[in-house]
Formats: C-alpha cells, structure tokens, sequence
C-alpha cells in the first residue's frame, strides 16, 4: 500500500514538471481576453474651442491579445489603453475613428499582438454644444398651507434666479426652466432650505440632461409663511368745541382689513388704530384721509391692497361765532419767577346750539395758560379756552397761542 502511495506522488510530480516545460519551453505563448477597456480620447478641448461636443457614451473595447504568459498575466484593463483621436473634428456628425493600443513602458510594444478586437473604429457622434440661461420655477404641486395661512411665493427669496447652462445643441434646446418641487401640506412656518431643481421642457416634463453642466448644482430658496387674519380699524375721536356722539358723525370707509404676520404679531391682534381725531380742532364738515403704512406695526402686511382710509365727519344743529376774549391768565408760575402776558386780547371761535351761541357773550370765555413747564425769556405758549358752566354745549375750536415773558423776581 505504501508503495502505492509514492508511485501516484511520483507521477503526478512528473506530471507537473512536464507541464512546467511545456508552457516555459516548448509553448511559452497564450491568449487572454481583457474586456470592456474604455477608450481614451485625445484632443477633446479642440473640440470644445470649435463649439463642439461628444454626445454618445462613452466607447469601450474588448480586446484578445496574444503574448507570453509572464506579460499577459501583467496586463489588465486598467494599464491597456486605446487610445483614438478627434483633433481633425470641425463640424457636428457621427465619425468613425481609427484607435490606437499603448501597453505599460515595461513591456515591448513588439511583444504583443492582437489576435481579435470587438471593433475595428471607434464610433463618436459630435453635436453643437451651446449655452442658455433658462428661469428658476417654483411648483407647489397643487399644495396648499393650513386654511388661514398664506405662502407667499411670488416674493421667494432665490440666490439663483435663473440656471446657466451648456450642452449638447439638440439637449439644450428643449430645456426651458428650472423647475424646484415644493411641498407646502400642513407648512405654517417659513420654508429655508437648499433645494434640488429638475431641467424641464415648457410643458413642465424633466429632459434628460446628464451631457449638460450647470453654474448651480442646487438653489438656497426661502418661502414665507405666514398667519392671515382679518382685524378691525378704529379711530379714536375725542368730542370737543361742542360736538358730542348726539351732534357729529364720524364715519369710515373701510373698517376691517385683511393683514399676514408671524403668529406671535397677530396672535393679540384683533383692533388697529389709524389715527386720533380731536373733534375741537375741527370748524365744519370736512373729509380727512389716514394712511394705514403708518400705523401697521413692523411686520405685519397689508394684504387688501387698500392704503388709506377716509373718514368724514358731519356735524348736525351746530353753529360758530367769535368772539374777542380780553379775560387773559396764567396759571403755575414757576416759583422765583414773574410773569408778564403780552397778549391782551385773543379772537376765539366757539361752536355750540343756535340757542346757545345766540345767548353766550365774550364776558362768559376766558384764557387760560399753563406756566409749569416755562423758562425765562419771552415764548409763545398753547392756551385753553375757558367756556362759562351756564353753557355746558358750547366749546372752543382750533388752537391758541398766548404770548408769555418770565423774568426772575
């Protein structure tokens, strides 16, 4: 049994060294395939300086090549190159090109052959490649935000506007805008992000774009969110110069406006007021105007489009007259301090009942001028016109300068 063993180990070592002898000495040479090596092409900035482009995939060959064995083991796709040329391109077309094998510096050129080859040419197709800019579209995709909220995307805030872009003539063409997808469903806050775009036909439909380059991979867009609440316009009206709720009406064309802010500014608000109207500083019926920009504070919108408000004010049974007031004094004398009035007589104008202004006289109104706040020298002071208590419906209209001199005592 033993001898049995060594005689099978013993045949199968000659075995293996006449294999050795054979493919070292005898049969040195084999074939390998090397598949699918991409093809190196040469010169396409020429192209590119020309306005020219290549649109087709990139080519790849299948390669049987003969050699030693020692040489064909140290090749491999990767440090196979073929290699062709398109320096002699000048116009779009499909070209077929002839190609060249290189083999690593370590081995012969003459060392080598090519038993077969999956192409003889290398087929390129060039286009025209041409440059565009094209708008950047936001679609909401039928989305919506919470019912009283509002996205306001007509003022989107977009670093990129519109996309550059450059490829083939026949890609290019077709591509119309740059479209960015967003989701709005139950958003109530602003919306801030860097955003994906597709290139897209005039119809809306993406176009395959993987030979175009773009100057923006992506867009930084900001979409505001916003509340919408409707609040009310009031008018603070101080009755005065005898016009009381009975007498005068105050009327306004617009009451309630629509408005958008964050919720934390609109949570309270429910009233705004466009202005104060004091009644004693108006003589008769008139219209006057509120600006609402004025009075809407910082960042809430008005979303009517309405930018002022009228009010007009009808007083009804109410007559003037003027009178010529000598009754002249002043009142808080800063202490140390000596007053002197200049102004000795005043012409005021009351308004009240045609029963009272017939019976009222100059003796029942005085002048009053507060000196509290006064400093020495000369000044033109704001007085208040004083009506007599038997005539409770008559009041003073407009305003009063008094002319005052303090000196120190």
């Amino acid at each position: 049994m033993k001898n049995k063993v060594l005689a099978i180990l013993m045949s199968f070592a000659v075995a293996m060294g006449l294999w050795l002898y054979v493919i070292t000495v005898v049969s040195p040479e084999s074939e390998k395939d090397y598949y699918d090596i991409p093809v190196v092409i040469q010169n396409k900035n020429i192209l590119s300086e020309r306005g020219l482009m290549i649109v087709s995939e990139e080519p790849k060959v299948t390669l049987s090549l003969k050699s030693d064995r020692t040489i064909l083991n140290d090749l491999n796709e990767s440090n196979i190159n073929v290699i062709t040329n398109v320096a002699n391109i000048e116009k779009p077309g499909t070209y077929h090109l002839t190609y060249n094998i290189t083999y690593p510096g370590n081995i012969q050129q003459g060392s080598v052959s090519v038993q077969s080859s999956s192409t003889d040419l290398i087929t390129v197709e060039v286009e025209n490649k041409i440059k565009k800019t094209v708008p950047v579209v936001i679609d909401r995709n039928d989305t919506t935000v919470p019912e009283g909220y509002m996205a306001d995307l007509e003022n989107a805030n977009l670093d990129f506007t519109s996309i550059e872009i450059s490829g083939p003539e026949s890609v290019v063409e077709q591509i119309e805008q740059a479209i960015v997808d967003i989701d709005l469903t139950d958003k109530t806050k602003t919306l801030a992000g860097e955003y994906q775009y597709s290139l897209c036909d005039k119809q809306g439909m993406p176009v395959n774009a993987e030979k175009v380059t773009v100057n923006a991979e992506k867009v930084n867009l900001v979409v505001t969110v916003q509340r919408v609440k409707e609040i009310a316009l009031k008018l603070d009206v101080i009755y005065g110069g005898g016009a009381t709720e009975e007498n005068c009406s105050v009327t306004m064309d617009t009451t309630q406006i629509q408005v958008s802010g964050n919720d934390t500014l609109l949570e309270n608000l429910n009233e705004v007021s466009v202005g104060t109207l004091n009644l004693a500083e108006v003589l008769e019926d008139q219209v006057l105007t509120f600006k609402l920009d004025d009075v809407l504070p910082e960042g809430v919108t008005n979303l009517t489009g309405v930018e002022e408000v009228t009010v007009q004010i009808k007083f009804t049974g109410l007559t003037t007259k003027t009178f010529n007031v000598t009754k002249i004094s002043a009142g808080n004398v800063p202490e140390g301090l000596h007053q002197e009035i200049i102004t000795k007589a005043l012409s005021v104008t009351v308004r009240g009942t045609e029963k009272s202004i017939k019976a009222i006289k100059s003796e029942d109104l005085s002048v009053e001028v507060d000196l509290s706040e006064a400093q020495v020298g000369t000044a033109s002071m704001t007085a208040k016109v004083v009506v007599s208590e038997s005539f409770p419906d008559v009041g003073a209209v407009g305003t009063y300068q008094v002319s005052v001199k303090l000196r120190e005592q």
